[in-house]
């Protein structure tokens, strides 16, 4: 299935993950979360190219912001005042 929707191998996918150091790129939980306790292949819709592996709650975090840059560093700023 990951082959098919992502172009990835479970052995690249493995070699993502371990590159990682077995944890979500962005906020370095070592624990995917989720219903399904699975980490989620983050990629480009648009490209459809593999960015990294994440835990539920960033994969859901960054769908909500709609994979927009602008918006999360906006958020971030807004945040950090």
């Amino acid at each position: 299935r990951r082959k098919n929707k992502y172009g990835i191998s479970k052995k690249d996918y493995d070699a993502l993950l371990t590159s990682q150091g077995n944890a979500c790129a962005i906020c370095k939980t070592t624990e995917p979360g989720g219903k399904t306790n699975a980490w989620h292949t983050d990629h480009c819709h648009d490209a459809k190219k593999v960015r990294g592996i994440l835990c539920h709650k960033c994969n859901v975090g960054i769908g909500q912001f709609n994979h927009d840059p602008a918006r999360l560093r906006a958020a971030a700023d807004y945040l950090e005042r």
